[in-house]
Parts: structure tokens; sequence; C-alpha cells
């Protein structure tokens, strides 16, 4: 690949064409990556700290949901058990951790089919699509919460 050019004359302000640079002079042509996710880092790095209250599963959960998470506001319609042979974790550890994810805010229930919830991610901390689609899935979804809220007991 040749030098690095500027993609304005900043004298000008005007946009260089690439069609008009030296074939050597193309940018390279990124193919094979995937789709690329929007992520917050200021919430990634929340719940990643080592003070944060999350677990390391549930870390580790959150990172399973973000990678295999389809496109735009749908859930990953994978079971807890299907999750767990994936991360080799039980299928209880999945549900705890995706509880703990859920309190927080990094998770929201997106549907339910019969007693089963799926769960997609929250658009302010993690969305796949565009930033228009983004900007439009967040009006309606709550912020993530950077500290692990405590389960809530159930009176007796």
């Amino acid at each position: 690949m040749g030098r690095a050019r500027p993609a304005a004359n900043t004298s000008t302000g005007e946009y260089l064409q690439l069609e008009l640079l030296d074939k050597n002079d193309k940018p390279f042509a990124w193919s094979g990556g995937g789709r690329h996710v929007n992520a917050s880092k200021k919430l990634g790095a929340a719940l990643f700290s080592k003070d944060s209250g999350y677990s390391k599963n549930d870390k580790l959960v959150w990172g399973y949901y973000l990678f295999n998470s389809p496109p735009g506001d749908e859930p990953l319609r994978e079971s807890f058990r299907e999750i767990g042979i994936n991360l080799e974790l039980r299928p209880n550890a999945v549900s705890k951790s995706v509880g703990s994810l859920h309190r927080g805010g990094y998770l929201l229930e997106a549907e339910k089919v019969g007693r089963v919830k799926f769960y997609k991610l929250n658009p302010r901390a993690a969305y796949d699509g565009s930033s228009g689609q983004q900007r439009h899935a967040t009006q309606h979804a709550r912020h993530p919460s950077t500290t692990c809220p405590p389960e809530k007991k159930e009176a007796s």
C-alpha cells in the first residue's frame, strides 16, 4: 500500500475522489471481517472493572451476547443450556448471570415464549446496526447500572 494521503484538500476543503488516485493509492478493502457492533467503551469498561460487582461468568455471558446476538433489536434466541454448552458453563450459572445482567440493565427482556424469556443487548451498551437505528432503539431503553444490583429477596 502507498503512503497515506489526506481525504480532503486542506486549503480548499475539497474532497479527493478515490477514482482520481493512482492504482496503488486505493484504500485497503476490508472483507471477511463480518458485521461490526457499536459498543459503549465506558459501559463496557465499567462492567469489566474489578469492583463492578459483576462476576467472571457475568462478563463472559455478556461477551457471548455481544458477539452472537442478531442484528438490530432482535433477541438472542438460544436457551441457557445452549449458551452454557458454548461457554462451558452450567445452565444455572448462565441463568444467574443473565439475571444479574438484566437487573443491571446490560440485557433487556425482549420476548417471552411460554415460560422461556429471550434477552437482547441494551442498545445503550451495544448495538448491531446503523447509528440511526441505534438512536431510535435507545429512546425507550433504560441506562445500565455500572455496579451489579443485588438480587431481590422474596418475602417469606
